[in-house]
């Protein structure tokens, strides 16, 4: 536990290529040998942290999709709930989920973990979202959903990796930035929001 929590602190901070094995054991207190009882190597210590990660990420989808099941939510309510969670998840975890993903841009092996994730988490939402298509006035319900959970998926990883930086995003970011995006998703599947703005 030592060593994974040093390493996801190092990685988080330094990235990484900026993270070593010798840094992660003296972060974790621990011997080199302990290092290697229970990893092969530093990207098998990067792997297992980002599965973990990913499970906590599943983990909130899977209650969030069960809470849909059991409250009968109206697709306005899952779609801002979902857009609320994948940024409030992000928020805790901003550093480490940015090495994610530039890593997944560089490591093709590596994206495709990362996509694998993302496609979990589609699976999830979308046959919740579909229970609901008889509310979505774009022509194509299925469509219009696929297009609403990419947008999501966008937006959260943009603001992953530009966070406070207005000179890329030319927007704010915190809850303007989780408002604009929810009030877009709703546009595009024909909503109205609570707020009256369609």
């Amino acid at each position: 536990m030592r060593i994974t929590d040093a390493g996801e602190k190092l990685f988080a901070e330094r990235g990484y290529d900026g993270a070593s094995v010798s840094d992660i054991v003296a972060g974790a207190q621990c011997s080199v040998g302990a290092f290697y009882a229970r990893f092969k190597d530093k990207e098998s210590l990067f792997l297992h942290i980002h599965d973990r990660q990913c499970d906590l990420l599943i983990q909130r989808i899977d209650f969030l999709c069960d809470l849909f099941r059991s409250e009968n939510a109206p697709l306005g309510v899952m779609v801002r709930q979902s857009v609320r969670a994948l940024f409030l998840f992000a928020g805790q975890r901003r550093s480490l989920t940015r090495v994610f993903i530039q890593r997944s841009g560089i490591d093709p092996v590596f994206h495709a973990l990362y996509a694998r994730t993302w496609g979990e988490v589609r699976t999830r939402l979308q046959p919740s979202m579909l229970l609901r298509q008889g509310e979505i006035s774009h022509p194509d319900p299925e469509r219009a959903i696929d297009f609403t959970l990419q947008l999501m998926h966008s937006g959260w990883a943009n603001d992953v990796l530009h966070h406070q930086v207005k000179d890329i995003t030319g927007q704010e970011t915190g809850e303007a930035l989780i408002e604009d995006l929810t009030e877009a998703c709703l546009s595009y599947l024909g909503l109205t929001s609570p707020n009256g703005r369609r």
